[in-house]
């Protein structure tokens, strides 16, 4: 019983410990346009998460400095708009998009999965980037 336990504790840790922030892109519009007529550059979809005790207290979170690494921030809670918006920018330049059409913002929040002692945070934005 205890191996069992301590093999479920590090699965939870690689579980936890794996990227936490995300940025993924589809840039394939087969020349479709946006509203307006806008030439669509790339579709951008961010996802940042994090774990807090009882909700409050941040404990391991996405690194938006570095997404899609296996990194994340301790005890800093940086699952915010606010870092999800730099995330966007910084694709935003990588790709040459200079208007954002279609941005949308969704939080989440979960803590059932531990008896609500352990809270998960969900941000997600999702956008077209335009020229």
């Amino acid at each position: 019983m205890k191996n069992m336990l301590i093999r479920l504790g590090l699965l939870a840790c690689i579980v936890c410990l794996s990227g936490c922030a995300t940025v993924k892109t589809a840039r394939n519009f087969d020349g479709l346009r946006v509203d307006g007529g806008a030439k669509p550059v790339a579709t951008v979809a961010i996802e940042n998460y994090g774990y807090y005790l009882f909700g409050l207290i941040p404990l391991i979170a996405g690194e938006p400095r570095y997404p899609n690494a296996p990194l994340c921030s301790l005890f800093n809670d940086t699952v915010t708009t606010q870092n999800n918006m730099l995330m966007l920018s910084k694709t935003a330049q990588k790709y040459g998009g200079k208007k954002v059409a279609h941005l949308r913002v969704y939080e989440h929040w979960t803590g059932s999965f531990s008896l609500w002692v352990i809270w998960q945070k969900q941000l997600f934005t999702g956008a077209v980037l335009t020229e």
